[in-house]
């Protein structure tokens, strides 16, 4: 019994050791410091899978105290409060051996909650609303780029057009917040998961992959989703109903990056059906993320994947 409890009270140290460590490098090493950051919950995923999600709770509590202790209690709060439930959440998913859907689901609600209290607890602490700290900061960037391009001897006409694009750009980003909040939850998620996973099955752990990307094939509901944000966002523009076109707006921003990653799924599977060489699928991908226009081109193929099942991957048909 004694050896029994000895054992995740050491890893449990050890792994706690390399989140301090982890957070450290995030504050002192400028270069590398904001990756190994996102990397902060693969310690605590790791003594979740491997002893219970019990202790890395414990793990993340001793953590956070070290931190506060060697650093600065602010920083050991946007550390644990941004990172440590993402670790927890996704060492129990993977100690449940949910699939891997499920866990990337799981991990991503968790690190929109942490988000969305580190936010809260950064407007308490702070008196700010660090939403509009950002949007300052991209402001004073807009007229330091103006002033730099009117030292170089552009007209005043033209700065004029392009202070107001820049000022347009921010406005758009500042309306698709919350779906840069989502897509943000599901990349650093994904990394976590990727991480974890490699180190897991290094260590013997059965973890559930993810099919080929050519093989992903999104639920269909997607698309008509994406056809109600653009039935919100006309009715919010002609009705003047601002609220509704925002949320619209949000909601097309998510769909069709959806559709997008189906589309690239399609295309990978043509690739490989076709044996196209690296030098052309390479190529073709580049020009699909550079320009807007293949990029329509392939949300519309992938919009029709969805609703067509061209593949046939929901279906019981294997024929293609």
């Amino acid at each position: 019994m004694r050896q029994t409890r000895l054992r995740p009270m050491v890893e449990g140290g050890i792994l706690s050791g390399i989140a301090i460590l982890f957070a450290l490098i995030s504050a002192y090493l400028p270069l590398i410091g904001p990756f190994v950051n996102l990397m902060w919950p693969v310690p605590i995923i790791l003594l979740g899978v491997r002893h219970g999600y019990k202790w890395s709770i414990m793990a993340t509590v001793v953590s956070g105290v070290m931190i506060a202790m060697l650093m600065h209690p602010l920083h050991s709060l946007s550390v644990v409060v941004g990172f440590g439930l993402i670790g927890i959440v996704l060492g129990y998913a993977f100690r449940m051996n949910f699939s891997a859907g499920k866990t990337m689901l799981w991990g991503t609600a968790a690190s929109l909650v942490s988000k969305a209290a580190l936010l809260a607890i950064s407007a308490l602490v702070l008196g700010v609303n660090p939403l509009n700290m950002q949007s300052d900061v991209m402001n004073n960037a807009v007229a330091q780029a103006i002033e730099v391009y009117r030292d170089f001897g552009m007209a005043e006409q033209e700065l004029a057009k392009m202070s107001e694009s820049m000022q347009s750009m921010i406005e758009l980003m500042k309306i698709i917040l919350p779906a840069g909040f989502i897509m943000a939850s599901v990349l650093d998620t994904w990394l976590n998961f990727l991480i974890a996973k490699t180190v897991l099955r290094k260590l013997g752990h059965n973890v559930p992959n993810f099919p080929a990307f050519k093989e992903w094939s999104l639920p269909y509901h997607i698309v008509y989703f994406f056809a109600l944000s653009l039935v919100m966002i006309y009715w919010g523009n002609s009705r003047e109903i601002s609220l509704l076109t925002q949320v619209g707006m949000n909601l097309q921003v998510i769909t069709s990056t959806l559709i997008l990653v189906q589309g690239l799924a399609l295309f990978n599977y043509f690739a490989d059906k076709y044996n196209l060489s690296k030098m052309i699928k390479g190529l073709i991908l580049f020009l699909i993320l550079t320009n807007g226009f293949f990029a329509q081109i392939l949300i519309v193929a992938g919009a029709i994947d969805m609703v067509m099942d061209y593949r046939r991957l929901r279906g019981p048909q294997s024929k293609d």
